[in-house]
């Protein structure tokens, strides 16, 4: 507390911390709890917390109430008698304090003299708040907004001069083109988000801080206990022995290779249609991808291709690799057909290593994906069903022998301590952080889940009921089978109807996306291996027609029904 001021009228209650260079003045009263950080300037007559966090260099002039559930990140401006609340529906006389709802306001955020902030809502990076505005949604980074309710109506600089339509500042001439590809409507700012982070951190948020709090308590930042808690608990969620966490999703798949002893010589089967990691993984290792094309209904690895692949490659290997390893890639979160892969693995001896990246919590016959081939890898990156804050991924594996293998090959192959190594392995551990964020987020995944799987349901009702559902194909759904919905994927009826498409989601301010417009097979790192245009025409011709539209847990009713409408274009479209 070096340098810190407090004026003698204020106080300052037990168990806060107070950080230096911050001056707290007359009659003001921090509670219980909080923290506030460095550098800040509390004015007069403010009340703090209990249980705020209040971040560096922030500004709270006279009259301000911060109450419970706000957090304030670094170099926040809150102008005098501006309003914070933090229960949506308070009655005096009904005590409501375990219905807090939690707002944040991020980095460099100004709001203006006598705005109130409904609670529930997060303010974006540098955006600034119109004095006495009412905030009742979300407001995206740099946006000015104003009047009640809050709306939309320009964009703002880290200088807090306004951003002209040529998106750059009027004062320092900093250029914010990015800003264009945020898809934001300009006068709402009411932007359907493709993945929605945020709505799910208001839930946990307070778990979150609690867990990261507890880490940063016991210091153990690598390999601590929250990393063996969040391993058993998704050895129990996927029904396997055991999980092994790691650093990422393609650093799971380079530990599965290796665990089998798959390098080089080897030929490793797998899909082109999906992300270069899965033959990224392959060719680090020093094996070769040898690319099998897909189902149409399910956009996953053919099993009849599969078979032929693998049988003609038998018969016809002039290279002298042998075939080690199959990797499924259960796509968009549809678990591949794991029966027929299994089989077919049996019959030629190969391993199956399951890439479950995008379907961790996927069912397939009443058994979880991960757990679904030999080994199974899955990506905890943050827009996954269940992601991290960074990068992140697991092992998942019912062998002792294989779990032992890449327990030690995540500490670049420790054998009985760090400095007997066994054998040769990487620097793939979980961040201690990492596991503490996901074991907040692992008790409402379930939930989660089914919401996803109800939020699928209805948009397929929808776009069904379209004047032009004939040119879209919707995703399958399959007995036995429950998919991850990591993603909700249409196939259109050609690329022009596609682009139509984009273009009407991006001007309704709908995000979107394209998984994978260019196959592994036709794409230069794989140009070597001497496939053409052609040779996987089915996943040619599906990467050419594919998009993604929003798909989370948090998706409103509302707000899929103006999705559906940004699909049902007017045009008249040639049908090649």
């Amino acid at each position: 507390m070096a340098n810190t001021f407090i004026h003698k009228t204020a106080v300052v209650d037990d168990k806060v911390d107070i950080g230096s260079d911050t001056r707290i003045w007359h009659f003001s009263h921090v509670l219980q709890n909080s923290i506030v950080g460095q550098g800040c300037s509390i004015g007069q007559n403010v009340v703090i917390g209990p249980d705020v966090k209040v971040g560096n260099n922030c500004k709270i002039q006279n009259n301000v109430s911060v109450y419970k559930g706000v957090t304030l990140e670094d170099d926040v401006f809150c102008g005098p008698s501006m309003v914070f609340t933090n229960v949506f529906n308070p009655r005096s006389a009904i005590r409501r304090m375990d219905q807090i709802r939690p707002t944040l306001v991020k980095k460099g955020a100004s709001l203006g003299a006598n705005s109130t902030i409904i609670c529930g809502v997060t303010i974006g990076k540098y955006s600034f708040v119109g004095a006495g505005a009412v905030v009742t949604k979300d407001v995206p980074d740099h946006a000015l907004v104003k009047g009640n309710p809050a709306k939309q109506t320009g964009w703002i600089c880290e200088c807090g001069e306004k951003i002209n339509s040529e998106m750059i500042c009027c004062v320092c001439q900093k250029e914010y083109q990015w800003l264009t590809d945020m898809d934001s409507d300009s006068t709402t700012g009411n932007t359907i988000a493709f993945v929605d982070l945020a709505a799910q951190q208001k839930i946990i948020l307070p778990e979150i801080e609690k867990n990261i709090q507890t880490v940063l308590q016991h210091g153990q930042y690598i390999m601590g206990p929250e990393v063996k808690k969040l391993e058993t608990q998704l050895a129990k969620f996927a029904k396997v022995k055991h999980a092994v966490t790691c650093s990422s999703g393609t650093d799971a798949l380079i530990m599965a290779l290796m665990a089998y002893g798959i390098g080089y010589g080897d030929a490793v089967f797998t899909t082109p249609f999906t992300f270069i990691a899965t033959a990224e993984a392959i060719r680090i290792c020093g094996a070769t991808p040898v690319f099998v094309d897909i189902d149409p209904g399910t956009f996953n690895i053919s099993v009849e291709k599969l078979k032929k692949t693998i049988s003609d490659f038998t018969k016809e290997n002039h290279s002298g690799l042998k075939p080690k390893a199959i990797i499924p890639v259960d796509l968009f979160g549809l678990p591949c057909d794991y029966d027929g892969i299994n089989m077919i693995a049996k019959e030629n001896d190969l391993i199956v290593i399951e890439d479950a990246a995008q379907s961790f919590g996927a069912e397939y016959k009443g058994r979880m994906a991960g757990g679904l081939g030999h080994i199974g890898c899955t990506s905890f990156f943050p827009a996954k069903p269940l992601g991290c804050y960074g990068d992140g991924g697991a092992v998942f594996t019912d062998s002792d022998e294989i779990a032992e293998k890449v327990i030690s090959m995540r500490i670049h192959g420790k054998g009985s301590n760090k400095y007997d190594n066994v054998r040769l392995g990487i620097n793939g551990r979980l961040d201690t952080i990492q596991a503490a964020i996901l074991l907040a987020k692992i008790k409402i995944f379930p939930n989660e889940n089914q919401k996803r799987r109800e939020i699928a349901k209805r948009y397929t009702n929808l776009i069904s009921l379209l004047n032009n559902a004939d040119n879209i194909l919707l995703p399958g759904t399959f007995e036995g089978y429950k998919s991850a919905w990591a993603q909700y994927s249409l196939l259109l009826k050609n690329d022009k109807i596609r682009s139509i498409i984009q273009k009407q989601l991006k001007a309704s301010s709908i995000s979107s996306a394209v998984y994978y417009p260019t196959p592994l097979h036709l794409q230069t790192a794989y140009r070597d291996l001497g496939y053409k245009q052609g040779d996987f025409p089915m996943s040619e011709d599906f990467a050419g027609r594919v998009i993604s539209i929003p798909m989370h847990p948090y998706l409103k009713e509302e707000e899929q029904l103006r999705v559906v409408a940004g699909l049902n274009y007017s045009a008249t479209i040639p049908n090649t």
